[in-house]
């Protein structure tokens, strides 16, 4: 059997890109490792994985990429993993409009114009009753939280799980299954990426309880239960290489409780008092109200 390929965006040094391209590598598949500079890919290439250039958001690199590996592999790919990512984190009352636009090119537009320009090579080796190519997006748990302050990001990683679903649907004919990475808090070069200010403005509204509010968009609220990159990525590889692997996978800090949640419907009236706990909202709830009181 011929050496099976992956393709993995967004691998920079540190970044869960990075740590899948290992994994992949440890089980012997044939790993491209795609970032759109690869000076930042030098752990990559000293363990002997290819290291290809691929800005997501650069319709001509992405054409260029793909023209690279068929002639690499001969018009094939049997894996593809939209991993490449941003975060941004606010008060929705002082969202950078633009900033949110920009998170939605690279969260949603890009991994979709990146899946629709490697499809043919993922379909040519694939069939619905034998060998099955695996086309997997990164969508996150935040795709199923209403956390505080995460509104754009949360959403983003939404309708890519949206995307991800029809693409399901619709790709199953021609032997390509596809799978929804649901990720966790993990230890990453992620949080240096986020797009967000960590200060809120002077006359914000939620200056009372700025604590709070920087402890959820600087990411210190997560990173008490971030797991190990390197364990992260061996986890979903494993799963990922599984003879039927499952059509979602929740890896990461908090990923397995939150799959468990998920699944059951618990009224907003009682979950919304937990999250506004998480961001201190509850706490300017009761501030406020006094105030009213008093005034």
């Amino acid at each position: 059997m011929s050496q099976r390929t992956v393709l993995i965006t967004g691998c920079s040094d540190n970044s869960l890109g990075a740590a899948l391209a290992h994994a992949f590598h440890a089980q012997g598949l044939r790993v491209f490792a795609t970032a759109r500079d690869l000076s930042k890919s030098s752990s990559l290439k000293a363990a002997g994985i290819e290291c290809l250039e691929l800005d997501v958001l650069s319709t001509d690199s992405i054409t260029s990429c793909v023209s690279k590996v068929s002639e690499l592999t001969g018009g094939t790919l049997d894996i593809l993993i939209n991993n490449a990512g941003r975060g941004h984190y606010m008060p929705f009352l002082h969202l950078d409009l633009k900033k949110a636009r920009d998170l939605f090119e690279l969260n949603v537009w890009s991994y979709l114009e990146v899946t629709q320009a490697f499809l043919p090579l993922l379909m040519k080796g694939a069939s619905p009753d034998g060998n099955k190519s695996l086309l997997v997006n990164n969508t996150s748990i935040s795709s199923v939280l209403r956390t505080p302050y995460h509104s754009a990001y949360s959403a983003s990683k939404a309708a890519m799980a949206m995307f991800n679903d029809t693409q399901r649907i619709e790709l199953r004919p021609f032997g390509v299954r596809v799978i929804d990475l649901k990720t966790g808090s993990t230890e990453s070069n992620f949080g240096e990426h986020r797009s967000n200010e960590l200060d809120l403005p002077d006359d914000s509204p939620y200056k009372p309880i700025e604590a709070e509010v920087k402890n959820v968009i600087t990411g210190a609220a997560t990173e008490a239960y971030a797991e190990d990159q390197t364990k992260w990525a061996e986890n979903v590889v494993n799963d990922l290489l599984k003879d039927n692997p499952p059509d979602q996978i929740w890896r990461g800090g908090a990923a397995g409780r939150i799959q468990i949640t998920n699944g059951v419907p618990i009224p907003d009236n009682v979950g919304d008092p937990a999250f506004m706990n998480l961001g201190g909202l509850d706490k300017l709830e009761k501030m406020l109200t006094e105030k009213a009181k008093n005034s």
